[in-house]
């Protein structure tokens, strides 16, 4: 059940609202506008940190946010000199780039034991905006509902300059609110929405999706998938240690289209809109 609007009062200081490019982040932003009658406050900062492999559906829905609602979303995208460049929705990176700079940095490819994508592409820039706009420390404001506030870390505030704050899990929201809310508007998330959850949302190839997520992404968006797959190649390592990508692409194009047909459940995304617990 929905929380009243005292839940999306903004903590005093400066904030940082993590914007991922879903519906869930999109709904928060939304209420948090409603709250203070479509202007927010001073020293409050709406990011969105794009990683070059977000679907473009994801792009254009937070472009559409921006500018159907009148607010301020700064895009950024790892810089490997300066942590972070600005970019828009024009000029953001949409092959990978800014990943791709980053795996050239670090010689080797993220995995599920090693998540430095997320760190990296996510967190620092986000870290480096606030910085360079002079807060030593802020609240990064996340969108993390009731349902699965499991995944709420309060540990980062002991180590990092920023506390989280998840207002949709003290308002109560769940899958259900959001699901609702976005049936009620004139514009929506182009991505489809399997029981509350977006397979395609975020990261593309994402190694934290499933096997049955990543292998829609290969049979279907075979263009998509084979930069996943050019990757591992170039660097003679893999994503994820099961399958490497070509395999998975040349597996895809087998199967017949029934067995796609299903409602698969894992969407990757958590804390500053990429996957990590």
């Amino acid at each position: 059940m929905m929380g009243d609007s005292d839940h999306f009062k903004l903590p005093d200081g400066p904030v940082a609202i993590q914007f991922s490019g879903g519906r869930t982040s999109a709904y928060m932003l939304r209420q948090i506008l409603d709250r203070y009658d479509g202007a927010l406050p001073t020293d409050c900062h709406v990011l969105f940190q794009n990683t070059g492999r977000e679907m473009p559906e994801t792009l254009d829905f937070v472009h559409e946010c921006q500018t159907r609602w009148g607010v301020p979303i700064t895009w950024l995208e790892y810089d490997a000199d300066n942590g972070y460049r600005v970019v828009s929705h024009n000029s953001a990176s949409r092959d990978g780039e800014p990943f791709e700079a980053l795996i050239r940095k670090r010689s080797y490819l993220p995995n599920r034991v090693t998540r430095f994508c997320t760190s990296e592409l996510k967190v620092r820039p986000a870290e480096k905006f606030m910085q360079a706009h002079g807060h030593k420390a802020w609240t990064a404001i996340i969108g993390i509902r009731a349902d699965e506030a499991h995944r709420t870390n309060s540990k980062s505030a002991d180590r990092e300059p920023w506390e989280c704050f998840y207002p949709l899990a003290a308002a109560g929201v769940t899958k259900h609110d959001v699901a609702a809310f976005w049936s009620a508007q004139d514009f929506d998330l182009r991505l489809p929405n399997i029981n509350g959850k977006t397979p395609l949302g975020n990261c593309d190839g994402c190694f934290l999706k499933s096997e049955a997520n990543r292998a829609f992404l290969a049979r279907y968006y075979p263009q998509r998938a084979a930069w996943w797959a050019r990757i591992e190649a170039e660097t003679d390592n893999r994503f994820h240690n099961e399958q490497p990508w070509s395999a998975l692409v040349e597996h895809a194009k087998r199967q017949p289209d029934w067995v796609f047909d299903q409602e698969d459940g894992l969407y990757c995304t958590a804390g500053f809109g990429g996957c990590f617990d």
